[in-house]
């Protein structure tokens, strides 16, 4: 993990520390940070072992990092942690066995435990059809690498509804399909009600990778990975009220539950005369304004930019700006929104970018940091 300070004056990003030490951190792929304590947390990808979630105590001044707790994520390829709103428990997800985990936070030190899991498998046990030594380019997307991809079921990501906080929404890449679930914060059991396509009827290989929300209008996106496109869905949040309030028994998983997201929009993240078979897409955020989503594109290797429509949510006007490196997997705001931190995985880099909160427009600073593969 490295560790940097943002000058929030012009960009510039100093490196602060480097826990290169730690040889028992193997590939810490997404990372989370606790709300009110200086913690942080990372999940550990890999396909062969489970992975961890690892939690470090942060110093503020130095940037120096302590590591505090270790957990067993109960599945491979861990690649996403959500906190729940008390930071109470912390719900994981695993890519490879598509495990949907959710772990206790310790109160006094806040890190995460393994201690009595709830784990719930929606490939319900059998064995994966592609081996684990199986490798994806995400800069190829042909048919073949689509199928492949797509055998099995693949849990991209979990999150939860914002306005009560109790509503699980889990992409599922090999689904085509977004899971909808119940949280229950007293217990931490999640049981699933029902899943949404994640783009138009009759289409195929869509792979959502991960969904936000408008921060004030009830809109969610969804980022398909393998279609390059943004699905827009509308919330319904009587229909959530009316899930949550009814929830018990042992759940059921099929598409009979109503459904708290109604696709509405779906519009490509990449120029119409760029092959799609040569683009996966990785990121997908919502600025802390509401007026712009924005996407990264692995392949074409940009940013793409979309307008918000202030009363439905609809995105429209988009522009792409290069990354100024390789597959393009993640990217962050600051707080203030004006600056744009973009990891380019595949070319090492770490670039900064200015961006306008008039325009949506991006600006790089010319500011760098070389990280391996970020």
């Amino acid at each position: 993990m490295w560790t940097f300070r943002l000058d929030p004056s012009d960009g510039q990003m100093t490196l602060l520390s480097v826990n290169a030490d730690d040889k028992t951190t193997v590939n810490p792929a997404f990372s989370r940070v606790h709300p009110t304590k200086n913690i942080l947390y990372a999940c550990t990808e890999s396909v062969e072992t489970n992975g961890e979630v690892l939690t470090w105590k942060v110093n503020p001044k130095t940037g120096m990092l302590n590591l505090i707790g270790r957990a067993d994520a109960c599945g491979t390829s861990t690649c996403y942690i959500t906190l729940d709103r008390q930071a109470k428990r912390a719900l994981i997800v695993n890519y490879w066995n598509s495990t949907i985990v959710v772990l206790t936070i310790l109160p006094k030190i806040g890190a995460i435990s393994s201690t009595s899991p709830f784990i719930f498998d929606p490939n319900r046990g059998r064995v994966m059809s592609v081996s684990h030594k199986s490798h994806v380019n995400h800069s190829e997307n042909d048919e073949n690498v689509q199928k492949e991809r797509q055998l099995d079921p693949h849990s991209h990501a979990v999150i939860l509804d914002p306005f009560f906080g109790k509503i699980v929404f889990v992409p599922d890449l090999g689904m085509d399909l977004i899971r909808q679930m119940v949280y229950d914060e007293n217990t931490g059991i999640i049981q699933p009600r029902g899943f949404v396509k994640s783009g138009p009827p009759g289409k195929m290989a869509l792979g959502p990778r991960y969904i936000e929300f408008h921060p004030s209008l009830h809109v969610a996106y969804v980022v398909n990975e393998l279609s390059s496109e943004v699905a827009v869905f509308a919330f319904d949040k009587a229909i959530a009220q009316e899930i949550i309030s009814s929830a018990s028994g042992q759940g059921n998983d099929d598409d009979a539950v109503k459904q708290t997201l109604s696709l509405f929009q779906n519009v490509r993240t990449i120029p119409e005369g760029f092959p799609q078979e040569m683009n996966t897409c990785g990121r997908i955020t919502v600025h802390s304004s509401g007026r712009f989503v924005l996407v990264s594109n692995r392949g074409h290797d940009s940013l793409s930019v979309f307008k918000v429509d202030s009363v439905t949510g609809k995105l429209y006007d988009p522009k792409f700006y290069h990354t100024r490196g390789s597959t393009p997997r993640h990217f962050q705001f600051d707080p203030s929104g004006q600056w744009l931190i973009v990891a380019n995985q595949d070319s090492n880099s770490i670039k900064v970018f200015q961006f306008n909160l008039s325009t949506g427009a991006i600006d790089y600073t010319g500011n760098t940091s070389a990280v391996p593969s970020p």
